[in-house]
């Protein structure tokens, strides 16, 4: 009996936005790779040589992948790839080595969101008070005289951020988050904590951290100079993270706009 590692590879790419989420449209192409995947904890001996899988599904492949791709194996069960490490003889490539999570349920998201929700959704009513005063002249690159590419969108992406930041030209990303609501007295309104991150990275002509710091200075300036129409609160910085994504770094940090909006 001839063995077989053959499994479908659905490379990720991003299309269009939708006009509601700021969301890509993701596509996929398909072609057969070969990848062994094992159940954490266990071990096998390949090439003479053995190893040990550490994540809950991991696959090896000397093919290539990108994280976001998805795997179908034989049995269709679909695979997302989260991380991926290389590993190399000497000077030589061996394989990689990706960290798999299983999608129980799983289907192609539609190309778009549909019906536009109502500014009942703070979501909404946030990307549209971004959109409006968010300003590409204060958003700069290094040389101070380019304009960075930004855009707004929801929160949770059915991709990895950095996808957008490394295939689709963006240099900086603001991302709406859902909010947490506190109800007034009936009839009155809510009072809504917007949590909003700005994404970026390191590029040529770019560092990730001064752009980031530019984001938040505009972010600060609109929340001064208009903060009528739901009366919004100064904003509330909650953290910073830098994600080190091996090339390059991931540079992010989220603020809290809290706003009162009436019923």
């Amino acid at each position: 009996m001839t063995l077989s590692f053959d499994v479908t590879r659905r490379a990720l790419s991003l299309g269009d936005a939708d006009s509601v989420t700021g969301w890509y449209a993701k596509t996929f192409t398909e072609s057969t790779i070969e990848m062994i995947i094992r159940p954490k904890g266990s071990t096998f001996m390949l090439l003479g040589m053995g190893f040990y899988s550490r994540y809950a599904q991991t696959g090896y492949t000397q093919d290539p992948v990108v994280e976001g791709d998805e795997i179908k194996d034989v049995q269709n069960m679909y695979y997302e790839i989260k991380t991926i490490e290389e590993h190399y003889l000497g000077d030589n490539f061996f394989f990689r080595e990706c960290e798999l999570v299983k999608l129980p349920i799983h289907y192609d998201m539609p190309a778009t969101y549909g019906t536009a929700p109502t500014v009942q959704d703070p979501r909404q009513r946030s990307k549209v008070w971004l959109d409006d005063y968010l300003t590409a002249g204060n958003l700069t690159k290094d040389d101070n005289l380019t304009p960075a590419l930004y855009i707004t969108c929801w929160a949770d992406p059915p991709y990895p951020i950095e996808k957008v930041l490394l295939t689709k030209g963006v240099d900086l990303v603001f991302s709406i988050a859902t909010p947490t609501s506190e109800g007034l007295p009936v009839g009155v309104g809510y009072i809504e904590h917007v949590p909003i991150s700005i994404f970026t990275i390191d590029k040529t002509g770019i560092t990730g951290n001064k752009l980031r710091w530019k984001g938040e200075a505009e972010l600060r300036r609109i929340a001064e100079t208009k903060a009528t129409g739901s009366l919004r609160s100064p904003w509330e910085r909650m953290n910073n993270n830098e994600q080190n994504l091996g090339s390059t770094t991931l540079y992010s940090v989220t603020y809290v706009l809290p706003y009162k909006r009436y019923a």
